[in-house]
């Protein structure tokens, strides 16, 4: 069993964390965050009988729900678009394009996130618009977060903080790798081997492939295990033996300090491996 499933069946409110795994890989991937959060908002504000037209409207269109749409499920369908459009300020084509994807299931045999209970996802939502404020202005987050025992308001979400580093990653990708330029798209890249490599970039100035790879529920060797591997495929795929790897990891310990020292000392001339610490915790002192 993975740590991640182990955590889901302690978890005290299982569908809050299902929810949170679930809506943090759609957020991740999509291209419209703020519309994506105006959606949700939008969503968990609705009535049973609205939320049920609209999952019955998303799933038709996908071919999962039979039976007729009504003209009452359009209709609701076509106001709950028109709102989210109005709390974004994004034209209704790319509201429907980022809602319908965002509401309904892209893996068939798992839950769709349209299907949550709304408390859980109103509780979601909020977090995620806090990181939003917290990351994208400089005023402070303006939510109801714990306060610890020195009197400091702390926001921390630590599940979804780390679900969250290879987003903030990609938002600051300029400001924290000026030398590297991103060229997956933003997109996991899929290697020939069909795995898939967190961040993929190149050097600005000699094209040399980098391979980011983000720590996340391994540990830290187990990851600099994988991050090898990547680099590996990549060589073969691109015929080059010029692959830089970067390990962004919660902290590392000995043992993996000790090995990344011995593997940097026996990369091939042009290629380098590297790590990162990073502490996701965000404080602010209390007022």
């Amino acid at each position: 069993m993975t740590e991640r499933g182990f955590n889901f069946l302690k978890h005290d409110n299982k569908w809050y964390y299902l929810g949170k795994i679930l809506l943090t890989d759609k957020y991740r991937r999509t291209q419209h965050p703020d519309v994506f959060l105006a959606c949700y908002g939008e969503f968990v504000t609705l009535p049973y009988e609205s939320r049920a037209s609209i999952k019955k409207f998303i799933l038709s269109g996908s071919g999962d729900e039979d039976g007729d749409l009504s003209e009452e499920d359009f209709t609701t369908y076509r106001e709950f678009i028109t709102n989210v459009a109005r709390r974004c300020g994004k034209a209704d084509s790319i509201v429907e394009r980022v809602c319908n994807p965002a509401l309904g299931n892209t893996i068939v045999g798992t839950i769709a996130p349209m299907d949550l209970p709304v408390e859980e996802l109103s509780q979601i939502i909020a977090e995620f618009d806090a990181l939003e404020e917290f990351f994208l202005t400089s005023d402070p987050i303006k939510a109801d977060l714990d306060v610890n025992s020195e009197g400091v308001k702390t926001l921390v979400i630590e599940n979804m903080l780390e679900l969250h580093l290879e987003d903030v990653i990609r938002r600051n990708f300029h400001q924290l790798f000026p030398d590297l330029e991103i060229v997956d798209k933003n997109q996991h890249y899929r290697t020939r081997d069909g795995t898939y490599i967190d961040i993929f970039c190149k050097h600005k100035q000699d094209d040399k492939y980098t391979v980011i790879e983000l720590k996340r529920d391994k540990s830290p060797s187990s990851a600099l295990i994988q991050l090898l591997d990547y680099m590996n495929q990549i060589m073969k795929e691109f015929n080059t033996d010029k692959v830089t790897g970067i390990l962004v990891c919660k902290e590392m310990d000995r043992r993996t300090r000790s090995a990344l020292c011995a593997i940097q000392s026996n990369m091939p001339k042009g290629s380098s491996i590297s790590a990162i610490e990073f502490n996701l915790k965000m404080e602010y002192s209390c007022m």
